[in-house]
């Protein structure tokens, strides 16, 4: 029988792929890692060292829109704390005020910062108490490009971006410009639309203040610590297909997701189809631990039944994916390879 292949991937807003995939042959592995629970209420066919087609790349990127829905008011229980949109009037009239342990107190406006040298880089976005993930090229100025428009007192060691509304968490000053820190005013070609917002690499997106109106420098007896992801959602993965029918036995169905660990690398993503009893690891080789591993991985079925596809990740340092993400996809042997 000729495979043909379905393409099933639909993204919650199309990603855009502005890179080529680097492509990997699957290779087989056997772990000794926990079985994921079973459902008992269903019965899967079980493919044990399930083989496909793998590729992988880094370079695609979360639609602006999508980063604003992901990160604004949704999310509001579990990072930084959303501002309100801007209008063009309010725009005109917006300011930071940058004080504490300066020689000098100043406030900058928007129209300022956006006539300043600026640097656009691609950064992931990803919150520490859940799957929440977005891969974006943000545009801004440089933190420490702003502090250096005066000198900075001796005993200034930490640095807490305010929104509105007085919200923000200190954060350790020589940690914030070692990460060289961003003001953002641009999400890909979207113009921020909650004002500046602070990004960092390696950084989750409780920091990642909207709306910025304040940026103060303090002195702190106790330096504070940065928070890092809950020990559940480290090396994080998803699977972004939605089903909308059933496949025939023969087609090639293309899963894709993503996966990220913080600014820690991905070095495996690894796929199953009996109840985690086998897992076929895919390397990703050389990635960018700041930036999230975006996968594609196709199956080809042979036989009618209900499948369950479980996808987690690894990173070069061994952690595995404490949550893996599932989905179920239906073979119906009444229907005809297309």
């Amino acid at each position: 029988m000729k495979t043909k292949k379905k393409a099933i991937s639909l993204l919650t807003g199309a990603a855009t792929l502005l890179g080529s995939a680097g492509v990997v042959d699957a290779q087989i592995t056997e772990t000794q890692t926990p079985q994921l629970e079973p459902r008992e209420e269903e019965s899967f066919t079980s493919v044990a060292n399930v083989k496909g087609q793998f590729a992988f790349d880094q370079d695609t990127m979360t639609p602006p829109d999508e980063v604003f829905s992901l990160f604004g008011t949704a999310a509001t229980a579990a990072c930084a704390k959303p501002g309100f949109a801007l209008d063009k009037a309010e725009r005109q009239e917006y300011y930071v005020n940058v004080g504490g342990r300066l020689k000098k107190n100043f406030a900058i406006s928007l129209d300022k910062l956006e006539s300043m040298n600026a640097k656009s880089t691609g950064m992931v976005c990803t919150c520490a108490t859940s799957g929440a993930v977005a891969m974006a090229n943000v545009t801004g100025v440089p933190v420490k490009d702003i502090l250096s428009m005066t000198k900075l007192e001796d005993d200034a060691n930490a640095i807490v971006f305010r929104d509105a509304q007085g919200y923000g968490i200190p954060m350790p000053l020589d940690y914030v410009l070692e990460k060289e820190a961003l003001l953002v005013y641009k999400v890909g070609d979207t113009e921020n639309v909650e004002g500046l917002q602070v990004w960092m690499p390696d950084t989750v997106a409780r920091y990642f203040t909207r709306q910025i109106m304040e940026i103060e420098v303090l002195h702190m007896d106790k330096t504070p610590e940065i928070m890092d992801v809950e020990p559940q959602h480290r090396a994080k993965v998803s699977i972004m297909n939605r089903f909308t029918k059933s496949f025939a036995p023969g087609d090639e169905i293309a899963f894709e997701g993503y996966a990220d660990d913080c600014g820690r690398a991905i070095s495996n993503i690894e796929f199953s189809m009996d109840n985690g009893l086998t897992w076929t690891s895919c390397e990703t080789p050389g990635t960018d631990a700041q930036k999230w591993v975006y996968w594609h991985f196709s199956y080809v079925p042979e036989v009618a039944g209900t499948y369950k596809l479980d996808v987690r990740a690894r990173t070069a340092d061994g952690n595995v994916s404490p949550l893996a993400s599932s989905i179920v996809f239906e073979v119906d042997a009444g229907m005809t390879s297309s």
